[in-house]
């Protein structure tokens, strides 16, 4: 019995530190599995903002492109206009020439108006005007 008793203590001892060792390991794996979880869930939420930001600068992009085509529709319609009211309002132009002059795209009526003996002054400022409206649209809108 005596014996018994010098061996509990130290057996005792020996389970005690085992039991605590194991708390101990485990509160480590725990405490590492929460740490990892956390960067896993920082490391998502860096993908997310860095898909919602490519995201929002293709919307910006687009909507920039929108807007230079837009403005770019916009210059061309005012030489449209100017064409037309040129067209009209000329008493050098009639006739045949009044009807090249009406139709066809804008680069046509560019080209005829280029080839013609009507290339003037005033034809030479519309398109001027277009080319510095044109200038000014891409200044507005710059394309990346």
């Amino acid at each position: 019995m005596d014996k018994i008793n010098k061996l509990i203590l130290p057996a005792t001892i020996i389970v005690t530190s085992l039991i605590l060792g194991g708390f101990f390991y485990a509160s480590q794996v725990n405490k590492q599995k929460s740490i990892e979880g956390q960067q896993q869930v920082k490391i998502e939420q860096e993908k997310q903002d860095q898909l919602d930001e490519e995201l929002k600068e293709q919307k910006n992009k687009e909507q920039a492109e929108q807007l230079l085509n837009a403005c770019i529709a916009n210059a061309d319609n005012s030489l449209e206009n100017s064409f037309i009211s040129l067209c009209k309002d000329d008493e050098r132009i009639s006739g045949s020439d009044e009807a090249n002059c009406l139709m066809g795209t804008i680069d046509d009526k560019v080209s005829y108006m280029t080839a013609s003996s009507l290339y003037d002054s005033l034809f030479k400022r519309i398109l001027d005007k277009r080319e510095k409206d044109k200038a000014e649209c891409f200044r507005r809108y710059p394309q990346k």
